[in-house]
């Protein structure tokens, strides 16, 4: 059976995430140290510290550090990958696991994504929202109708049918949503985010980011990546360009999530906190076998997987 590990987005993270691997795995207390000294953050703490764990500048360091322990260690204890995508944040733990970066050299681009797009999200504050139960065309007609030259409101995460998330201005979002409560959405609200992500108010933070990784080594990936921006696999030649376009653009994990089936994948594994990817994958793709690995004990779930 065809597998593909998913990484969780930002959004998913809770305090204590990743903990309960730390704990029960002897060797990865050495791990998170190096990490923290590379990151220049004391991870341990960070985790335990809710202001910090749900702040874009740490919560996107944080969240790639745990996706990236959990994967190591299911590989480590037999899991056979065949693809991988990952949801906007967590499209960077799939370039670490795919084999694009090494661990040191994708932790240093973390921290400079994130550093970056809280700095975009400072300059440009902006919001965003979910559309439930209107099909994408409705939703794209709505965030055009809600812009105008100075403000705009765009489709920045295809979820699944009926689920639409808009990003954008914030006077445009609040704007798209009475508009989309008029059309009849069963809800339309506004997320616990600090910026507009993927929206054209991120440009200048994908255009800094890719000027950043420029200078490093991308390596022959050993798997394929699925990019969000293209719902298709990476080629290689094209990482720097997914790496600058993807804050900008729309993920389109619906898209993508219904490709890597037609690819083949059967057996879905979301690596990382939460289990949103996990619920999303079940709507997209009913037949398809769905795991969750979030805390230590979800191993036993896919104990058989790991044979």
């Amino acid at each position: 059976m065809k597998t593909a590990v998913i990484f969780s987005g930002q959004g998913a993270q809770f305090v204590g995430m990743g903990l309960d691997f730390i704990e029960n795995i002897p060797h990865l207390k050495k791990r998170i140290e190096d990490m923290s000294a590379q990151l220049n953050v004391n991870i341990l703490e960070a985790l335990n510290d809710s202001k910090k764990v749900n702040d874009t500048r740490y919560t996107q360091p944080l969240m790639v550090v745990i996706e990236m322990l959990i994967h190591d260690y299911l590989v480590q204890k037999g899991l056979k990958v065949d693809g991988y995508t990952g949801f906007s944040l967590g499209e960077f733990s799939a370039l670490y696991a795919a084999g694009y970066f090494s661990e040191a050299d994708i932790l240093k681009i973390i921290d400079m994504r994130a550093k970056l797009m809280q700095e975009a999200a400072n300059e440009h504050p902006g919001s965003m929202a979910a559309i439930l139960s209107l099909t994408d065309d409705v939703v794209e007609a709505i965030c055009k109708k809600a812009s105008n030259k100075d403000e705009v409101v765009v489709p920045a995460n295809y979820n699944s049918d009926g689920q639409l998330v808009i990003s954008g201005a914030q006077s445009a979002v609040d704007k798209a949503i009475e508009l989309a409560k008029a059309q009849g959405a069963r809800r339309a609200m506004k997320l616990n985010v600090s910026g507009a992500f993927h929206s054209p108010y991120m440009k200048q933070a994908g255009h800094s980011l890719k000027l950043y990784v420029e200078d490093f080594n991308i390596a022959d990936p050993t798997k394929v990546v699925y990019a969000n921006t293209t719902a298709k696999p990476l080629e290689k030649d094209d990482v720097l360009i997914e790496i600058y376009e993807q804050i900008s653009s729309p993920v389109y994990f619906k898209q993508t999530i219904l490709q890597m089936v037609q690819d083949g994948f059967e057996r879905f594994i979301e690596v990382g906190p939460g289990q949103v990817l996990t619920g999303l994958v079940r709507k997209i793709s009913p037949n398809s076998h769905v795991y969750n690995v979030s805390k230590f004990e979800d191993i036993k779930n896919i104990e058989e997987i790991l044979k």
